[in-house]
This record gives C-alpha cells, sequence and structure tokens, in this order.
C-alpha cells in the first residue's frame, strides 16, 4: 500500500510540474489532443452494526483515488485509461482498473473495445462524480456487487443517438465482472461466471431535455453465462425514467433478474429505488442540493448480499445477516456544491432495516461523509 501511495505522488508531482513551465507532449506526432484527469473522494462512515453482530463504523479513508490519461487522433480514434489507487485489489500491490478502451468514432455512434460498464443500471453507469447519495442504491448494490451482473467487463461496446432524442448502447463482453479480464481472476458472484462463455447486454433510451418537464425513460436488458455448476444463465431487465421540473427531480428505476440454478431451480431477485432531490442555488457561493432517496430489493431466500449493500458496516458471520431476504434502505442527504461536481461536500444519513426469511430483523444506521475534488 505505502508502495502504491508513493507512486501516486510522484506521478501528480511529475504532472503539477510538467503542466508549470514544460508542455507535455504525446509519443505519438498523430495524436491531437492528450490530457489527464484525477478524482480525489475524502469520506468518512459512521456505521451502527451492533444488531449485525459487529462493531460500530467510525473511520476516513479514501473512496476513489483516480488518476486517468485521455489520448484523441484525429475526429474518429481515441483511447482513454483511468488507474483508481483506493480500490480493494491494492492488497496484492495492484491497482485497480476503473476503465481502459480504444474507441472509434463515426457521426454520432461509437464503438469501443476494452473494460467498461455495460448498459444496465442507471445509477451505476452515472459518474460516481455526480451521485447525489453517497453510496448507491441498495437494489443496484444487489446487482452488480452481489450478482456481479453488471458493472464494468471486458469486451465491445457500441452506442449511439438518433434524430428525435433516441439512443442505444449495446455490450459483447465477458461474463465474469472486471479486473482485467485474465481468466481466474475475474470477480465471482453468487452464481460464479462461465470462464468461457460471453454476456450479452442492450438499452434502449429517449430523452428530451428542451421541454418543461424534462424526461429521460428507458429499458435495459441483459443475459450473463453463469458458471455451470451453480446454474446456466442469469437473464435481468431493468427500467427506468427521470423526470424534472424547475429545481427539482425524481429519478426512478427497477431491476428483476432470474437465475435458472441446478439444485433448486429457478431463483428470484428484484428491487426498485427512487430518488427525489431539489437544489437551491441562491447560496453564498455555489449551490445547495437535498437528497432523498428510497431503495428496496429481495431475493428468493435469502440471497441479499446485506454485507456488500450496507458498504463498509462491521457484518458478523455468527449474526447470520450478512446475507437476508430483504433490505429496505432510506437515505436522507444534503450536499453543497462550491464549483458544481468539481468541489462538493456531502453529508447523508442511511438506514438499513434487515428481514430474513424465518422473520428476524436488525438494522444497520449511521452517517457517512464525502469531499470530492475533481480536475
Amino acid at each position: 500500500m505505502k508502495t502504491l501511495s508513493y507512486t501516486l505522488c510522484a506521478v501528480l508531482a511529475a504532472g503539477f510540474a510538467l503542466t508549470g513551465d514544460a508542455q507535455v507532449k504525446p509519443k505519438s506526432k498523430k495524436v491531437t489532443e492528450l490530457k489527464f484527469s484525477g478524482r480525489i473522494q475524502g469520506q468518512w462512515d459512521g456505521i451502527e452494526s451492533e444488531e449485525v453482530g459487529g462493531e460500530n463504523r467510525n473511520h476516513f479513508y479514501f473512496r476513489r483515488l483516480f488518476l486517468g490519461g485521455h489520448a484523441k487522433m484525429g475526429d474518429n480514434w481515441g483511447g482513454d485509461i483511468v488507474m483508481d489507487f483506493a480500490a480493494s485489489p491494492n492488497t496484492d500491490k495492484s491497482v485497480f482498473i476503473d476503465g481502459a478502451s480504444i474507441w472509434y468514432k463515426h457521426g454520432s455512434h461509437k464503438f469501443q473495445i476494452g473494460q467498461k460498464k455495460v448498459p444496465f443500471g442507471v445509477e451505476e453507469t452515472t459518474s460516481s462524480s455526480k451521485l447525489k447519495a453517497i453510496e448507491r442504491s441498495a437494489v443496484n448494490r444487489q446487482f452488480a456487487e452481489e450478482l456481479k451482473f453488471n458493472a464494468r467487463h471486458t469486451g465491445l461496446f457500441a452506442g449511439g443517438s438518433f434524430d428525435g432524442g433516441y439512443s442505444y448502447d449495446v455490450a459483447v463482453v465477458n461474463s465474469g465482472q472486471n479486473h482485467n479480464s485474465k481468466s481466474g481472476s475475474l470477480k465471482e458472484g453468487l452464481y460464479k461466471y462461465d470462464d468461457n462463455e460471453l454476456s450479452y447486454y442492450g438499452r434502449v433510451q429517449y430523452a428530451n431535455y428542451d421541454s418543461e418537464l424534462r424526461t429521460v425513460i428507458g429499458a435495459a436488458a441483459g443475459v450473463m453465462e453463469t458458471a455451470q455448476s451453480e446454474a446456466s444463465d442469469l437473464t435481468a431487465y431493468n427500467i427506468f425514467g427521470s423526470f424534472g421540473y424547475g429545481a427539482a427531480n425524481l429519478d426512478i428505476e427497477y431491476m428483476t433478474g432470474t437465475a435458472s440454478t441446478k439444485s433448486s431451480g429457478d431463483e428470484d431477485h428484484k428491487g426498485y429505488s427512487a430518488q427525489l432531490s431539489y437544489a437551491i442555488n441562491n447560496a453564498p457561493v455555489g449551490a445547495w442540493e437535498l437528497v432523498y432517496r428510497y431503495s428496496t430489493v429481495e431475493s428468493s431466500g435469502d440471497k441479499v448480499g446485506a454485507d456488500e449493500i450496507v458498504r463498509r458496516a462491521n457484518f458478523s458471520d455468527g449474526a447470520g445477516f450478512k446475507n437476508v431476504h430483504e433490505v429496505d434502505q432510506n437515505y436522507l442527504g444534503v450536499n453543497y456544491l462550491f464549483a458544481g461536481h468539481d468541489a462538493k461536500f456531502m453529508l447523508g444519513y442511511e438506514m438499513n432495516s434487515l428481514s430474513k426469511v424465518d422473520g428476524t430483523k436488525a438494522d444497520a444506521d449511521g452517517f457517512r461523509a464525502r469531499v470530492q475534488f475533481l480536475f
């Protein structure tokens, strides 16, 4: 971990030095644009978790430390790579690949090969720098973190837009979720993944930002090939909408998925989230943003990963609440945007109610706070 910290500091120092008096030049003379980017998110979590058998969490840490490079070769070709120095794989002294791709653009259509987020889940595919709640919703984390269904995969991607506000995204990727795509090193979810099979995702969307009532509606679907010993495949659907009027905005999405298992037949996972936000722009400097979100997710049996959903809570194996039947989550937050999303502070209170099939219940609640700086 120290090695990674020293490396990050050295890279940042070199970058700032170069931008001071010297010009940063790409190796290829055909590159027409070169830039680097960064995202720093410092966070504090104070989650009460005695009911789930653990100690209360009271801890400062870096949620994300992104450093990226972006190059363009004319208007059609380009490449991006973003590394996260704060991600969990640092335990083996590796750096997490947040995203990497080579892209070709033709008109309003873009084709990519690399590691990216597949087009499933609005909140999941929204940049963490623009989220209004500190952590993503319960239903989102069940599909992305427990099932390892969506989020980052490596493969082929395409997307584009048409007249009238319509757009599409598709992906053909490895079934296993992220890290650098090497066989046997991908993340295994509840149903694992088939190492030599591909998965397929698609999304269609309509957006109208020009009317008095801002509207975005769409649907997505995906099929992930899972390990034959656990299931044959996991098929899921996502319906979403966003509606804005003046300073108010409502974001809703629903997810449902079915895994065809070998031992117990079909196992279902489903849930939704609804988020209401209101911006107050007459602050002395910047703007206030008030946020409320409700999210719920349930599964066949006790297959909801509560320890994944309530991020960084101290769950104990003996308490039996790591996997539950249902999680109901309420989030109440306030954000202060000093310079839009480039510099902002977020404070939120998260309430999680956990229920098992046998009727036993527990709670895991607490505050989270985050400060963000983008460059």
